[in-house]
């Protein structure tokens, strides 16, 4: 079901049937990097008051996209057991789950017409894409042009 907002009010909007009074659900985001996965995910956590897990804030220093997944997994169980929503985001944050043994219930995967992603990330995203293919296994797909 791909949404174009004009602007993060109209993403709460089309994601509120997903995060409202809702028991424990993890809803994952992902995109290129700069693609405002973040900025969305800090919204959405505010907006509808449930916790985010920015998986950027995880990352093992100089390991690319490597994780303390032992770290992740623990806020996700913490926050699912309340229970209430949990969103989860970061570049490649499918490959993340999958390595955690945990699959989102719902995922939401973020393209920017502003910004493609760097360089830097091309090969490593290349490589994801062809793995996990999330922009066609997304149930929602949300274009922003910040």
């Amino acid at each position: 079901m791909p949404i174009r907002p004009a602007s993060f009010d109209t993403a709460a909007e089309q994601l509120a049937p997903h995060l409202v009074n809702l028991p424990g659900k993890l809803i994952a985001i992902d995109g290129r990097d700069g693609s405002g996965k973040t900025t969305l995910g800090r919204f959405l956590a505010w907006y509808f008051n449930v916790a985010l897990v920015e998986t950027d804030l995880f990352l093992l220093q100089g390991a690319g996209l490597a994780y303390h997944t032992d770290q992740i997994e623990r806020l996700i169980a913490q926050r699912l057991a309340v229970p209430r929503p949990v969103i989860v985001e970061g570049i490649a944050v499918l490959k993340t789950l999958h390595s955690i043994g945990r699959k989102p219930d719902l995922l939401v995967y973020v393209t920017n017409t502003k910004n493609r992603g760097s360089d830097s990330f091309a090969k490593i995203f290349s490589e994801y894409e062809t793995a996990f293919s999330p922009r066609s296994v997304a149930h929602v797909s949300i274009e922003l042009g910040h």
